[in-house]
């Protein structure tokens, strides 16, 4: 799909209102009437579907983003919910609706939708016109919909895993009173059970000038970087040829060796950045943190090893890489380094949760 300079604007405007969302709201009954689900691009893995041929059923809207990290974190809950239940009348749906340029293709979305393994029917909302319908600016959110088609549970975020359960297995209930349900599935990992703790994080972490936090200069032109004296916590810093784009930092050209790179002062567990390669089918992104290749016992899922010892990932797709896994809470320094052109860095997410060690298994 090919986006116009007009509908990009637009939906860079938008985009600012949307976003990732860990922290969780929870609205149980308001029994209004769903919205039909009309002004989708496509469907994937179905045929188009509509609500008011779902009577009967309880359906659950999932609105979620394929590179948004706290999306992916409800994945597991939401697969097995419809394995669990599909038999007893729930139907998952979800609705994409994007956060990025990228995320408006529907090949994109199809190539994210079936790296994830997502399974359920997907309409991709690239117009925001269901999210618009359900005055949902967030993502995730669950809408639960009864069988009269009429909205009983709103979840925003992450977490409260057992609560959504609990409350398909009612509405089930209001379906037949006679159905026997298992207990709500237990923790997929270890940060979503009882005694995790969550420490202050940096916020996440916007790339191009109109949403951006670029530290060092604020343009729309390519320029070449210099890293200042001193950088804050929360700011991104560029070093080297790169164009501050409007939604993203892309790297302008080629070296010798791995030398251009941007940097970030944060204090989390875990860290993710969302990048696409532009000129090439990959590119090989370098990871430093306060002055050194990652140690693999903290190296992120998208983390490679060179025969050289040095930690890097293959930007092969516009999608979420997973740079640190876990670490001890605590303020670090970490480095992107490229050698080739055409990387484009779109934002940085960060996870802050952890079990104490004398607590848990």
């Amino acid at each position: 799909m090919r986006i116009s300079r007009k509908q990009l604007c637009i939906f860079l405007c938008v985009a600012g209102f949307l976003g990732c969302q860990r922290h969780a709201s929870t609205s149980h009954v308001s029994k209004k009437q769903a919205p039909e689900l009309n002004g989708y691009l496509t469907w994937l893995n179905s045929t188009p579907l509509r609500l008011a041929d779902l009577r009967g059923k309880v359906v659950l809207l999932d609105f979620f983003e394929y590179s948004c990290v706290n999306c992916i974190r409800t994945f597991p809950y939401i697969q097995e919910w419809k394995k669990r239940y599909a038999d007893d009348g729930l139907v998952v749906i979800g609705i994409h609706t994007p956060q990025y340029g990228f995320s408006m293709d529907p090949q994109n979305v199809f190539a994210g939708v079936k790296r994830l393994a997502l399974a359920f029917p997907i309409a991709v909302d690239s117009d925001s016109r269901i999210a618009e319908a359900y005055n949902n600016r967030f993502s995730p959110r669950i809408f639960l919909i009864d069988k009269d088609g009429r909205i009983r549970f709103d979840h925003t975020g992450e977490g409260a895993y057992a609560e959504t359960e609990l409350s398909i297995q009612k509405l089930l209930h209001e379906i037949d009173a006679a159905k026997h349900f298992p207990a709500p599935m237990g923790s997929v990992r270890d940060i979503d059970k009882p005694g995790a703790v969550c420490y202050p994080i940096t916020p996440e972490l916007y790339l191009g000038h109109t949403r951006g936090q670029l530290g060092n200069v604020s343009s729309n032109a390519t320029a070449l970087f210099a890293i200042p004296d001193k950088c804050d916590e929360g700011r991104v810093y560029a070093s080297g040829s790169w164009a501050n784009q409007s939604e993203y930092l892309r790297h302008t050209r080629d070296t010798d060796e791995p030398q251009d790179f941007i940097a970030l002062r944060y204090r989390a567990t875990e860290v993710n950045v969302v990048m696409k390669p532009e000129d090439v089918y990959w590119l090989r992104v370098f990871v430093r943190q306060d002055g050194d290749w990652l140690k693999k016992e903290i190296a992120g899922g998208d983390i490679n090893y060179d025969e050289q010892g040095r930690s890097y990932v293959e930007a092969k797709s516009p999608r979420m890489y997973n740079l640190i896994g876990r670490q001890p809470y605590g303020m670090y320094d970490l480095q992107l380094v490229v050698q080739s052109r055409g990387l484009s860095v779109y934002s940085f997410s960060f996870g802050t949760c952890e079990i104490p060690k004398n607590e848990g298994n």
